[in-house]
């Protein structure tokens, strides 16, 4: 008799310096698992920035759902409320091409990838 697994988080976070990284795991991010990871991941994770940036790593997910698109603006509220600074990076072309025609670009810094993301809102050394 085999025992359930437990569902896998719909998130992987990691820390570097002071950037957090959340690598989204699904491939496609709507319904309830995409209230989990706002709600339940990455929401907190907004609230306890502090000043800190957080990165959200689109490289797996193909499909981002209209609900989701929401959340993602509530979710930039929160970073904007904690101090803290909000990047996406290595978002898909259709998924890019929905934040273009809804002018979403333009309310989010969108890098091509991790090392753009992480240097992109990086505080300048005084000097």
């Amino acid at each position: 008799m085999s025992t359930p697994h437990a569902e896998l988080p719909p998130v992987e976070f990691r820390r570097l310096g002071a950037v957090t990284v959340a690598t989204l795991l699904d491939k496609r991010v709507l319904g309830a698992r995409a209230t989990s990871l706002f709600e339940d991941h990455l929401m907190p994770e907004a609230d306890a920035l502090a000043g800190d940036g957080l990165v959200i790593d689109f490289s797996r997910v193909t499909y981002f759902g209209s609900d989701s698109f929401g959340r993602l603006v509530l979710l930039a509220g929160r970073v904007d409320r904690s101090g803290g600074w909000l990047t996406l990076c290595h978002v898909d072309g259709k998924i890019r091409e929905v934040f273009r025609v809804t002018r979403l670009d333009t309310r989010f810094d969108i890098a091509d990838d991790l090392v753009t993301a992480i240097g992109s809102n990086r505080p300048t050394e005084p000097g």
